[in-house]
């Protein structure tokens, strides 16, 4: 039972610190975010903090590692429909409700800024958003094959817009610039139909 306590103390200081130092790269920028400017924010001590994080950069990658588990629930809800497009359209809600929070725009946006000079970082996230392509690409391969949309669609082509649609709409929310939700949820859902 102990080891049960233990476990999940472990689980709260670690999502502590990380949402401590996603708001310290929202408003500081990671380059300029301290260890120190961490431990105020999450009030924890740096030996604590060191304790479950020995650098910066591995507080981006546990960062990173929430992204690629966000992508694998997508790619794991994609791959056991019967019409994979048609669950991608249902998931529209969803993918908004993630993309459209301005804090998690607002980390992307720091993330991408901060990519630009610190080639581990952008290796990560390259990595991350190429798994995930790869991963649409074959569900919607097999889709084609299946004849539930037309072969003649250009399937990379298709993913890489889609894509390119999270990465705007990403982009807009974190300034707030977006037209109504409901008008953004038909407006996407519509984009889709015609993607896949």
């Amino acid at each position: 039972m102990a080891r049960k306590k233990d476990n999940a103390l472990h689980e709260r200081r670690t999502q502590q610190i990380l949402e401590a130092a996603r708001t310290c790269f929202i408003q500081h920028g990671i380059h300029k975010t301290s260890m120190q400017q961490i431990c105020q924010q999450g009030e924890i001590s740096p030996g604590a903090l060191y304790r479950y994080f020995p650098s910066k950069q591995s507080i981006i990658e546990a960062i990173a590692a929430q992204e690629k588990n966000s992508n694998a629930e997508l790619i794991a809800y994609l791959q056991q429909a019967k019409d994979p497009a048609k669950a991608l359209e249902e998931a529209t809600s969803e993918i908004l409700d993630q993309i459209l929070d301005q804090d998690y725009a607002r980390l992307m946006l720091a993330i991408s800024a901060e990519a630009e000079n610190n080639l581990a970082l952008k290796e990560t996230f390259d990595h991350i958003d190429q798994e995930f392509a790869d991963a649409l690409h074959s569900i919607f391969a097999q889709s084609q094959k299946a004849g539930l949309f037309a072969k003649s669609q250009p399937l990379e082509g298709n993913v890489f817009i889609f894509l390119a649609l999270l990465d705007g709409i990403t982009a807009r929310a974190a300034s707030g610039d977006l037209p109504p939700r409901k008008t953004l949820e038909q407006s996407m859902r519509n984009a889709l139909r015609q993607l896949f």
